[in-house]
């Protein structure tokens, strides 16, 4: 394979295909994962199904692209579950599941790409969310393991610097499919979901995956960013 090698976590959701387009398009070569079931991703050099809930699973993962494709350039810790959960007794199944996928998997992906992106000089960029940001009614499992991300993604870009550089993303709400089951939650229409949440966006309207994209494209090719969350909302969270 040619170019900088890149691995995108969750490579089949809106964003996710939009990441992998738009690096793609600068001249990565990306390989994509996501759930086993969800096919080939376009624009990916090679898709790889994988489940990374557990430590075993996520190392696997990182240890056959670099016997692949012999380095690491880029990873970008994409995949997420979001569950509405109250946190009680019988649910926290459901609780552990967002922090597993969210939260655990990124670490235990960063460990294991570490000595690659150090050969490589390379670079870790963790999705984050709003929701992390400024919390999120009925979405408290999620809004956790995105705030927990972020001081994830500081602490590690101390711990792997100079060599590798760990920023994060934390994107508003964006028009994916997502935005079908947080209308369903809310008990709304789909229509109606997009009119109360561009109401809250100074841009009135909601971001697109393309431009989500931009932003992690835009720090792919930087190397004077670690540390950093990229806010891109449209003026709903301003800092």
């Amino acid at each position: 394979m040619s170019g900088p090698i890149a691995l995108v976590t969750g490579a089949a959701g809106g964003i996710g295909r939009a990441i992998v387009t738009a690096l793609a398009d600068a001249g990565w070569t990306v390989i994509g994962t996501d759930l086993p079931g969800t096919g080939e991703i376009p624009c990916a050099a090679t898709t790889i199904p994988a489940d990374l809930r557990g430590r075993t699973a996520c190392h696997a993962l990182v240890d056959a692209v670099v016997a692949d494709v012999g380095r690491l350039d880029l990873l970008v810790n994409n995949a997420a579950t979001m569950t509405v959960v109250e946190p009680t007794a019988t649910t926290m199944e459901l609780w552990w599941r967002d922090i597993d996928v969210n939260l655990s998997s990124p670490l235990w992906l960063t460990q294991a790409a570490a000595p690659a992106l150090r050969a490589a000089g390379g670079q870790v960029v963790n999705m984050c969310s709003i929701s992390g940001l400024r919390g999120e009614p009925g979405f408290s499992a999620y809004a956790a393991s995105k705030a927990g991300l972020l001081g994830m993604t500081r602490s590690l870009a101390r711990e792997l610097a100079p060599d590798v550089r760990v920023n994060a993303v934390a994107p508003g709400p964006t028009d994916t499919e997502q935005l079908h089951r947080d209308a369903e939650f809310r008990g709304v229409s789909l229509p109606q979901m997009h009119r109360e949440y561009s109401a809250d966006m100074p841009i009135g309207r909601l971001i697109q995956p393309a431009e989500v994209a931009d932003v992690v494209r835009f720090l792919a090719g930087t190397r004077s960013f670690t540390g950093e969350c990229v806010q891109i909302n449209g003026g709903m969270l301003m800092s």
